[in-house]
């Protein structure tokens, strides 16, 4: 893989997050993204739950070489949006999945919610909030983003309330829709990733099978990515680490190797977990099929130096944790960053989208063009 540039597809001041790129019916290219207010110099610190915070996107009509500014939003409610994920269907139906934190006043959060779920999953934020994840939901547009259908919180049975969503879905050849997510089923539990399915083009879904738990308790499963081979295998890409809700843990000290299922039935049942011992990353990991039949696998890197990385590996991923790292930013001032996601232009040139701080800490989104 050759670096060609990196670029900058939105900045302005304030705080942007979490890309997400697909080609839309009309041949546009989206780049969906979270935005919310700068709060550092007014909180002194950075956070990913913000009253302010909508799933929004830019587009562009040259394939890439320049985004238009304005933002087109996908869903601003009361609710703090997060992590907008776009999926193009065959038939030209966009859905994009996102969740949720709901924020109350502060003292609030136990009534809300429940002591005991308050108490594990909940937050509190600024002095100003009790915070609570509300949910993956989605939206459906049927008319390339001009209008928005806005549908219901997804509840997987059995989980509690506040599973999550950071990932693609996977259509099959017969129409059918996988969703990867994550949450827990009892109060306590750390998280475990599942898979949810839809039979009707993404009208409605419902739990489908469970790709990741740990049950010593010791491994939180987050923000899934799915990748189906050419051969029709399913792989879950997760981002695994202990349990950062421990009283006097270090965050940053909690986040462990890239960990792996696989299906060979659609999804139905998934295989032992297995960790790629060899491969550390601290953001979710996408895995893009080139035109080659070669896989793109990207994922933060949150130690210094800090940045975007990437593994180049053969059609099945199966030489994941041999195949050679790239660096392709070790620039960034600070470790937050990351949630790569990647797409092949027209004319071959790989697009690796991500945010990034700024020499002024401000966040951006950009991203590294590469040639194969």
């Amino acid at each position: 893989m050759k670096i060609l540039e990196h670029r900058t597809l939105y900045r302005d001041g304030e705080y942007v997050a979490f890309p997400n790129l697909a080609f839309l019916p009309d041949g546009r290219l989206m780049c969906a993204f979270r935005h919310a207010k700068e709060r550092q110099k007014e909180f002194g610190r950075v956070t990913h739950v913000d009253p302010t915070a909508k799933d929004v996107y830019i587009l562009s009509e040259d394939n890439g070489k320049t985004f238009s500014p304005e933002l087109h939003v996908i869903i601003d409610d009361e609710m703090s949006d997060q992590d907008p994920c776009v999926n193009v269907l065959s038939d030209g139906r966009i859905i994009v999945t996102y969740f949720r934190w709901a924020l109350v006043p502060i003292g609030e959060g136990s009534k809300t919610w429940g002591e005991e779920v308050f108490k594990r999953y909940g937050r509190t934020l600024h002095g100003k909030y009790d915070c609570f994840t509300d949910g993956a939901s989605y939206s459906i547009s049927d008319d390339c983003g001009k209008t928005w259908r806005h549908m219901p919180v997804i509840s997987p049975e059995g989980y509690l309330k506040g599973t999550a969503i950071r990932g693609n879905l996977v259509e099959l050849d017969d129409g059918t829709l996988l969703l990867p997510f994550y949450g827990s089923k009892n109060p306590g539990e750390l998280s475990r990733a599942g898979l949810l399915r839809s039979d009707d083009r993404g009208e409605s879904w419902y739990y489908y099978s469970e790709m990741a738990y740990d049950s010593q308790g010791e491994k939180n499963f987050l923000e899934p990515g799915i990748y189906r081979t050419e051969s029709g295998r399913i792989i879950g890409l997760f981002r695994t680490q202990t349990d950062f809700l421990k009283k006097g843990v270090d965050f940053e000290q909690t986040y462990l190797n890239l960990h792996m299922s696989v299906s060979e039935d659609d999804g139905k049942t998934f295989g032992p977990v297995f960790e790629a011992d060899t491969l550390w990353g601290s953001s979710p990991f996408h895995a893009l099929r080139l035109k080659s039949g070669k896989v793109l696998v990207t994922y933060g890197y949150r130690r210094k130096p800090f940045g975007i990385r990437a593994r180049l590996c053969n059609g099945e991923l199966s030489d994941l944790n041999e195949a050679p790292e790239m660096i392709l930013r070790d620039d960034a001032p600070n470790g937050d960053l990351g949630y790569p996601h990647s797409i092949q232009l027209p004319d071959g040139t790989i697009m690796v989208s991500y945010y990034i701080s700024g020499d002024d800490g401000i966040r951006k989104i950009d991203a590294t063009l590469l040639a194969e």
